[in-house]
């Protein structure tokens, strides 16, 4: 097992992330963060390293719109935040994808599964399709407490939106007001037609793994048990897995304090779940 840090210039800007590679040959899951998460933010390096401890290689890293412009965990270019969108997120998904396949600082695999967290497996379902149509296989996609649709706002805070381009939404954790920018209303606005996750969900075939915690505070367990309802007829290993006396990161904080009981069930059983397809 090998981990390694990289740093990438695409068409997009720069991404960094952590590679933790198994060897040739190896499956390979390249992760999505959430809207707020980074390669490092606190359950990410524990699911790397259990994965690599069972011989699944892995990538993770940031968005080139995700407001962190070193590796640190504080937003430091909000104007870069504010930019972000889903199609930033999905074209940078690509762009590794690809990379993965054709840059030598990756190694080959024949196995590539893609890994969405919250907002995250939002963008990776999306994400699978603009993979798929470049000529690349992918083995799976598994969704962590993930979104189904971006209109997840109250009227009074999509008004304020309208009216200003732009909503500020605190950061608990970092104590910001996060701009939220004019492309990622657009999308939002868009949800029930080019931005309509259902539309998406209903024609994949590849093998989907869909995970969400019951007590998810920041989406509603309902989101992960409706994506299950639109895939779940699509593909004989499809897979849905409840996670009881969890929360939105599975009990664990950014810094990692501690290892949860409820990760390691989600990476038991989603190890499994990739050994078999």
């Amino acid at each position: 097992m090998e981990s390694k840090l990289f740093q990438i210039d695409s068409p997009n800007g720069t991404i960094r992330g952590n590679q933790v590679s198994c060897g040739v040959d190896s499956p390979i899951v390249l992760m999505a963060c959430g809207h707020n998460g980074f390669y490092h933010f606190g359950m990410f390096p524990t699911i790397q390293q259990v994965f690599a401890e069972k011989g699944i290689s892995s990538v993770a890293f940031n968005y080139t719109h995700c407001g962190i412009s070193d590796d640190g965990d504080f937003f430091d270019d909000l104007e870069s935040y504010k930019a972000n969108c889903r199609r930033l997120e999905v074209e940078d998904l690509t762009f590794i994808a690809k990379e993965i396949g054709t840059n030598p600082i990756f190694h080959k695999t024949d196995q590539l599964f893609l890994f969405g967290h919250s907002m995250g497996g939002f963008s990776a379902m999306f994400a699978s399709k603009s993979i798929q149509e470049s000529g690349i296989k992918l083995s799976g996609i598994i969704l962590l407490n993930s979104m189904r649709t971006l209109d997840v706002r109250t009227p009074e805070i999509m008004e304020e939106w309208k009216a200003n381009g732009v909503y500020f939404r605190p950061n608990m954790r970092t104590k910001q007001d996060l701009p939220q920018g004019p492309e990622f209303l657009a999308e939002t606005l868009a949800s029930d037609t080019t931005w309509n996750m259902q539309q998406v969900v209903e024609k994949l075939l590849i093998p989907c793994f869909v995970a969400h915690a019951v007590d998810d505070e920041s989406v509603p367990f309902e989101h992960g048990r409706t994506i299950f309802s639109w895939v779940y007829k699509n593909n004989s290993q499809n897979a849905f897995l409840p996670i009881p006396n969890a929360g939105h990161t599975l009990n664990t904080t950014h810094p990692m304090k501690r290892d949860s009981e409820e990760l390691q069930f989600f990476c038991g059983q989603v190890i499994d779940w990739m050994k078999l397809v």
